[in-house]
């Protein structure tokens, strides 16, 4: 698979997010994130953990 740019990634990923969380309430519970550099160049994480419901439930 070839790579593509994580801003692209980030942004087309949130796009599917965003669209899924229309039909939920949901609560961000918990929220992680990082950045670390290595000798390879910059890791970063990103984390998020939500408490999802039906709407109307």
């Amino acid at each position: 698979m070839p790579e593509k740019d994580v801003s692209q990634v980030l942004s087309e990923k949130g796009q599917e997010i965003k669209k899924m969380f229309k039909e939920f309430d949901a609560t961000l519970e918990q929220w992680k994130f990082s950045v670390e550099d290595n000798k390879d160049g910059t890791i970063v994480e990103i984390h998020a953990r939500a408490l999802i419901k039906k709407k109307g439930k």
